[in-house]
C-alpha cells in the first residue's frame, strides 16, 4: 500500500525538500493588522518586524486548505498520512479534523490524523521519519505505531535573541518582564526546550550576547553523547551569523538534515533572530 504525506507549515521542512519527497505542506495565513503588506516569504515576515517594530498575526490554516491537500495525496496515493502540530498549541488540528469530516465515507478511511505532540523542526524530523518508513513495506497502521515511539526520542531547544518581541504580544507580562529584560541585558537567556510533551521554558542559560556561540556550545556537548542528526531553523538570522552556525555544526559529529527560516506561527511570537534546533540520536 502506497501512503502519501501531509503535514502544516509549522514542521519547517524547506520547500524544495517537500517538493522532492512529495509531501503536501498546507500553509498558515499570515498578516500585518492595519498594514497594506504583500507578504511572500518569511524573510520579508522577520525583515519587516525589525524594521517596523510589529508583530505579525498568524491563524490555523482553514479546512479547506486541508481538504484540498487530502484530496491531491488521494490522487496519488493508496493511503494519507497527516502529520501535524501538537494540537494544543493552536487550532491546527482541529481544522485537519475539520477536513477530514467534510471527505466522504471512502476517503475518510484512507486518511489518517497523527499528532506529533511538537512543534517547528521537531515536527519536521518526524515528517521526515514518516517518509522514510513510507519507502519499507509497512502499512499506515505500522507507520504510525513507529512514529508514536519516534517522537519521544526527538528533542528541542532554542534561544531568543530579544524578549521585547514575547513581550509586545502579550506572552511575557509583568511583573515577570521586567526582571527577564534585566537577565537579558546580563546574558542570560531563557532555554527553550520539549518537557512532557510540551514546548516551554525549560531554564536559563548563561550565553552572554553571542548566543550562536551558546547554541554551538550545547551542540557540541550533545554530540559527545553520539552522533546526532538535526535540523535548524531560524527567524532572519543574519547571513554572517547564519555561516558561523553552519560551519560551526560542520565540526561537530551531526549530520544536518536541513535548514530553514522558522515558521511565522512560532517566530511572529519569539521574534526575529530566534534559533531553534531538533535533534534525535
Amino acid at each position: 500500500m502506497s501512503v502519501g504525506i501531509v503535514t502544516d507549515d509549522a514542521s519547517n521542512i524547506p520547500r524544495d525538500l517537500t517538493k522532492e519527497l512529495d509531501i503536501e505542506v498546507v500553509e498558515y495565513p499570515v498578516w500585518f493588522p492595519d498594514e497594506d503588506i504583500n507578504i511572500e516569504t518569511p524573510e520579508e515576515i522577520y525583515k519587516q518586524m525589525r524594521e517596523k517594530e510589529m508583530t505579525a498575526k498568524t491563524s490555523a490554516p482553514p479546512p479547506v486548505r486541508f481538504k484540498r491537500a487530502y484530496q491531491k495525496q488521494l490522487a496519488k496515493y493508496d493511503h494519507v498520512l497527516v502529520i501535524l502540530l501538537y494540537k494544543e498549541f493552536s487550532g491546527t488540528y482541529d481544522s485537519a479534523e475539520n477536513a477530514w469530516d467534510r471527505l466522504d465515507d471512502t476517503s475518510r478511511n484512507r486518511v489518517t490524523l497523527f499528532d506529533s505532540t511538537l512543534a517547528s523542526v521537531a515536527e519536521g524530523l518526524v515528517v521526515l521519519k514518516a517518509h522514510e518508513l513510507t519507502k519499507t513495506d509497512m502499512g499506515p497502521a505500522d507507520i504510525v505505531s513507529n512514529l508514536e515511539e519516534f517522537k519521544l526520542s526527538v528533542k528541542l531547544f532554542a534561544f531568543i535573541e530579544d524578549l521585547k518581541w514575547l513581550i509586545k504580544g502579550g506572552r511575557l507580562r509583568e511583573p515577570w518582564a521586567g526582571p527577564a529584560l534585566a537577565l537579558q541585558k546580563a546574558g542570560v537567556r531563557p532555554a527553550i526546550g520539549i518537557a512532557n510533551g510540551q514546548v516551554k521554558m525549560t531554564g536559563l542559560k548563561v550565553t552572554g550576547k553571542d548566543y550562536i556561540k551558546a547554541m554551538l556550545k550545547e551542540l557540541s556537548r550533545l554530540s559527545r553523547k553520539k552522533p546526532l542528526t538535526a535540523a535548524v531553523a531560524h527567524a532572519g538570522l543574519p547571513q554572517e551569523s547564519l555561516m558561523r552556525l553552519k560551519q560551526g555544526i560542520k565540526g561537530m559529529d551531526v549530520e544536518l538534515l536541513f535548514t530553514a527560516q522558522l515558521t511565522p506561527l512560532i517566530g511572529s511570537h519569539t521574534g526575529p533572530g530566534t534559533i531553534m534546533v531538533a535533534y534525535n540520536y
